[in-house]
């Protein structure tokens, strides 16, 4: 029986990697991050409370969203990876994309007929990471997408963690439309919880050997 038992756990755990490592693929995350690697170094207003609450995954479990605002270089897409990262070892799944690029994947599907699709594809992931909100304005063609990523099928059933380098309340300069935009950030915004980090870049903070050895590898890789 403990032989039995040895090679039921030892089934268990072989089954759960490979879950696991099916999650993360089809994630496709930015960064390699996890919930352990944050840095709570003063300054940057991440929460370690907040943090252990969220690495819970009870948000998921809820169906609300994250957003996580501040300015650029301040690891707002590592903590989003972080987030997602942990969703995929309880087993939820995954799908990140950076938000400027998804409105012209959507386009594209529109074009050749793959858009229903692509549209219950992304509509089955439990979490959705949509990284770099506002980096272009959207058009009401992309805003009537992002409604269909965020409509009632999908509200109370999945999640979003959102980042941004502007906070929530200016979200609205970036849309066209301001009907669309109202529909959209009443279901993101709703049951949503922010994250505002402050500080300057994370890369700023590396040694100084560390940045010139990047630059040099960087230098190396041209052609003379």
């Amino acid at each position: 029986m403990d032989r039995l038992g040895l090679l039921v756990d030892q089934e268990a755990i072989v089954r759960y990697n490979k879950r696991l490592r099916s999650h993360l693929r089809r994630a496709r995350l930015r960064q390699e991050a996890s919930m352990a690697d944050l840095d709570y170094r003063r300054g940057r207003n991440l929460d370690r409370h907040l943090m252990g609450s969220l690495a819970t995954c009870d948000w998921l479990r809820k169906h609300h969203n994250v957003i996580i605002s501040g300015p650029a270089g301040v690891g707002k897409s590592f903590v989003a990876c972080a987030l997602a990262h942990k969703a995929c070892i309880e087993g939820f799944t995954v799908r990140y994309h950076r938000l400027h690029r998804l409105p012209e994947d959507l386009q594209l599907a529109h074009g050749d007929g793959r858009f229903l699709k692509l549209l219950k594809q992304l509509m089955r992931f439990h979490l959705l990471v949509l990284d770099d909100w506002g980096l272009s304005r959207m058009n009401t063609l992309h805003q009537q997408d992002l409604l269909e990523l965020t409509t009632d099928d999908r509200y109370q059933k999945g999640s979003i963690v959102v980042t941004s380098q502007m906070p929530a309340n200016v979200w609205h300069e970036c849309m066209e439309d301001p009907t669309l935009a109202d529909a959209i950030l009443d279901r993101l915004i709703h049951h949503a919880h922010h994250i505002a980090l402050k500080g300057e870049p994370m890369r700023k903070r590396l040694p100084k050997w560390q940045n010139l050895r990047e630059k040099t590898s960087v230098t190396d890789t041209r052609e003379p």
